[in-house]
Order: structure tokens, then sequence, then C-alpha cells
């Protein structure tokens, strides 16, 4: 030690005052256990100091994990699925409350099949499958996950109705255990990427059953009775062409060869 410093050039020996009597100097501030400080002397600094955000800069927030949002413009899912419940308290007379209600095969086959949807949509063709199995040991009912159902469905039991994958149906339609919204086979279908599958208007009702083949279109408000055929286009009822289909009219029924 020859009094020009202290012991190891790092500080004093004790923090308390100079080694030989030498001018005292100030010691470092110590920053708190996690933070990042400056010392009063120049030169004795702890840590960098974070960079200020500049004036006028937009604040950031880190993205937030987990499934992406629904598509802009369109329902919840938990709307869609709460619309499919109301339909049965509404539709539904031996339904007396919402708990009975959420026992309804009908409403659960649904319920699994918008979840299946909603991940076939997004690519997580795997996910859909599996849910759709599922929905089909629970409730008896397979709803391909490609399909497209409308709002408010109603399926009444549930059993045994079966809905191609390239199937559409509007809003407020009403199915009966044992439809088939279905495809002619695979010998009469065309190319992939075509419609294979029917088309459903607004407040359809399909009785017990039905069955709509192929890339038919029934217009909004038909009726099709039940263990009918469909085989042809129906139009809306009032429309130019439009049939009574409570009658099982020839133009839905496939032609008979004489």
């Amino acid at each position: 030690m020859n009094g020009s410093g202290p012991v190891n050039g790092s500080g004093p020996v004790n923090g308390s005052g100079p080694v030989n009597g030498s001018e005292a100097r100030p010691s470092p501030v110590r920053a708190p256990k996690g933070t990042t400080a400056r010392a009063h002397c120049p030169g004795h600094v702890l840590g960098p100091r974070p960079a200020a955000r500049a004036q006028g800069a937009p604040h950031t927030r880190a993205e937030p994990v987990g499934p992406p949002p629904a598509p802009s413009g369109g329902p919840s899912l938990l709307r869609l699925v709460r619309e499919d419940l109301h339909a049965v308290l509404d539709r539904d007379p031996s339904c007396s409350g919402r708990r009975e209600a959420l026992l309804h095969a009908g409403w659960q086959g649904l319920a699994l099949y918008r979840l299946a949807h909603r991940h076939h949509t997004r690519g997580h063709r795997l996910r859909g499958a599996l849910l759709t199995r599922l929905a089909r040991l629970l409730t008896g009912m397979e709803i391909h996950p490609g399909a497209r159902v409308g709002r408010r469905a109603f399926i009444d039991h549930g059993f045994g109705v079966v809905i191609g994958a390239t199937a559409v149906i509007g809003d407020d339609v009403t199915l009966y255990h044992g439809v088939t919204l279905g495809s002619r086979g695979w010998l009469r279908d065309g190319a992939d990427g075509t419609r294979r599958h029917p088309v459903l208007g607004d407040r359809v009702l399909i009785g017990t059953g039905a069955s709509v083949l192929g890339p038919v279109t029934v217009g909004d408000g038909c009726r099709i009775p039940a263990h009918s055929l469909v085989l042809r286009d129906t139009a809306a009822p009032g429309a130019a062409a439009a049939t009574d289909v409570t009658r099982f009219p020839p133009s839905i029924l496939p032609a008979t060869e004489s």
C-alpha cells in the first residue's frame, strides 16, 4: 500500500475511510437485488439502463398463446352452441328446461360437430375426425366435420342421422332421426372437389327416415315427408316450379323405367 488508493483498486478496505489518511472517496451505491443502477462515481456502473421507449411510439404487447380467434364476421362457437340449445327448448315439447336440454342427444351431437368443424377448417383434420367418432359413440349420429350446418339447427333424437362432407344446411333446419344427407356412391360421384351431397335452404324440415342423395338443392321452407327418397332439386314453396313434397310428387322420386 502506498497511500494512493484502495488495496485492490475496487474500493476502500472497509468502506468507512481511507487506508492511510488520504482523502476519502465516495462509496458506490449498491442497487437492490434484481435491478440495475448507476453509482454516484463515474465509471462505477452496476448495469446498463433499460432503453427508454421513444416518445409517441406505440406500446406493444406480447401475442397471447392459444388457438386463433373465430373468423371475423361469424358467430362464435359458444354462441352457436347456445342457439342450438335454445332450439331444443323451442321445438321439443318433451323438454321441460335447460338442464334437461343439455342431455338431448341431438344437441350433444351438434355441439361436438361444431367443435370438430372448427378444428377441421383450421387444418386439424385428425382432431375433427376423433371428435366425430366420439359423437357417433355417444349419440349414434355422424356429421362429417367438413359439412356446413347453419344456425339454430335442431335434430330430434339424433340416432341414425348421417350428413356427408360437402353437405350445406341453412338456418333453422329441423331433422328427425334416421335422416341421411348423402351421396349416390363413388360410382356416380364426380371428380374430387365437386359437390357430392345436398344443399338445404333455410327452415327446411325433413321427416324420419328420409334420404336426400346427391348434389341436389332443397329450397327454403320445404318439408320432406318421412321415409321419402329425394334425388332431384326441390323448389321452395311458392316458387314458379314449386312442388308439394308432402304428397311424394314424381319430381323428387327416382324416374321409373317403362
